[in-house]
């Protein structure tokens, strides 16, 4: 007996937990609404829900609110017993996509607060279908097999305006001056990619309401394809005399070697050391320029020199940007300035010489390298335990110049005053650079270098 008492008791108190939530006072027409896409900054027709008071107690309604893009107008506040109201809701488009929101009825009864969930898109006015194009494995320098893209117009007729693609993408397309309301065109993408690896891009098409754009991606496969070939592929200029006075001239051959496609060339230029505030290398003619037919060449000469003076190692690159995918093409350019005097040995090593003894001379020969005469061996200073003196086939002497590529011979002898190590160098300051009379450092100067043991 006590047993079925609890029983009862427990289902008593359910029932009375239960109660407010299984018999309430309000229904709903509807707990959802789905609105249709609607253009950007539109705004939808209204849908409606009705509330019914199907208890036998007064409802009163105390707000009733919208989340969302979504607005509500209702005429909600006290139902009698079987009244019922209704609420208008709209949809404003706003943000691209889907919009989720809710209506929240809070009134006096238990089930308090209602729901009704609410469901809409927004659709750009002028849209591109599908909005991600992966154009997948292509050859460098080939270009793909091309995919549709679907222009369409959601909205009122719209002048389309430039269409464009970005990176390694093409593009082709159908689309008319106006499209009206409605209608759509086609665009065909394609990947012609000029360097391996993935290379991202999009299409774009100019718009006053709001930009329209496709991803694009693909990959580029293997190397370069180039319908370019230059000969030769640089310029060596050789060793130039140091002053030199003269131009010296080199050319190049671009030949289109495509058989279909002309070449269109945008610019050719050099770059390089600046000397004097003039360019070491120019661009002394070339006929390369516009468009170049299949199978067809072009000349490009560059010059060097007429130039007070340059680096010793003189690194240039001569540069043509075109239409081929290998663009821009660069042909290195060299050359080496010789220095006013050259020796056969730029270092002498003397064997250990005793303290207050003087060693054989040490015969180093010294060439003019300039295309003039008047090279000048004055001033010379030697530094150390060092003495130059007339030696050799050709002694130099104390002659203030040679001749235009000739040669004399100069002694060096090492007199060590002490034990140890003992360096030095003799130096040449040479006109016409460094005049006799020149006062200072002269950038200049070269050197022997000098190195012995006193014992």
């Amino acid at each position: 007996m006590n047993r079925s008492r609890r029983i009862l008791s427990l289902v008593l108190f359910s029932l009375l937990r239960l109660t407010p939530y299984a018999f309430s006072q309000v229904s709903l027409s509807t707990t959802s609404l789905t609105f249709i896409p609607q253009l950007m900054r539109s705004v939808s027709t209204p849908q409606k829900v009705t509330v019914t008071n199907t208890g036998s107690k007064v409802l009163t309604v105390s707000s009733i609110t919208a989340s969302g893009g979504y607005s509500n107008k209702s005429d909600c506040s006290t139902l009698n017993p079987g009244a019922m109201c209704t609420i208008s809701v709209t949809f404003l488009s706003g943000l691209l996509g889907t919009d989720q929101g809710v209506i929240t009825i809070n009134d006096t009864d238990a089930s308090s607060p209602q729901l009704v969930t609410l469901s809409g898109s927004t659709l750009a006015n002028q849209a591109l279908s599908p909005e991600r194009v992966n154009l997948g494995l292509v050859p460098v320098g080939t270009t793909g097999p091309s995919k549709a893209v679907t222009l369409t117009n959601n909205g009122p007729a719209f002048s389309v305006g430039v269409i464009a693609t970005s990176g390694d993408y093409l593009q082709s397309n159908n689309c008319p001056a106006t499209l009206a309301s409605g209608a759509s065109c086609t665009i065909k993408v394609a990947f012609h990619p000029t360097a391996s690896g993935a290379i991202a891009g999009a299409l774009s098409i100019a718009s006053r309401d709001f930009p329209v754009s496709a991803t694009l991606s693909g990959v580029g496969v293997g190397n370069v394809v180039s319908h370019v070939s230059l000969q030769p592929t640089s310029l060596n200029f050789g060793s130039i005399g140091a002053l030199d006075i003269f131009n010296h001239s080199k050319s190049v051959t671009l030949t289109n070697t495509s058989s279909s496609a002309s070449l269109t060339i945008q610019n050719v230029l050099v770059n390089g050391p600046v000397s004097a505030g003039t360019p070491v290398y120019q661009i002394e003619s070339t006929d390369c320029q516009g468009m170049l037919a299949p199978g067809t060449q072009c000349h490009i000469r560059v010059s060097i020199g007429d130039s007070l003076s340059f680096p010793e190692l003189v690194s240039g690159a001569l540069t043509i940007v075109d239409s081929d995918p290998t663009s821009p093409q660069v042909v290195s350019l060299s050359a080496t300035e010789l220095p006013e005097l050259r020796f056969s040995l730029a270092t002498l090593t003397f064997a250990p010489q005793k303290v207050g003894t003087t060693s054989v001379p040490q015969i180093v020969t010294l060439r003019n390298t300039l295309d003039r005469s008047g090279v000048s061996l004055a001033p010379l200073t030697v530094s150390g335990d060092y003495s130059v003196v007339a030696a050799g086939a050709h002694p130099c002497g104390n002659k203030p110049g040679f001749d235009a590529g000739s040669s004399c011979t100069l002694g060096v002898i090492f007199t060590p005053n002490r034990v140890g190590v003992i360096n030095g160098a003799v130096t040449f300051t040479l006109y016409p650079e460094c005049e006799p009379a020149h006062v200072g450092p002269c950038p200049a100067a070269q050197e022997i270098l000098l190195a012995g043991t006193g014992q």
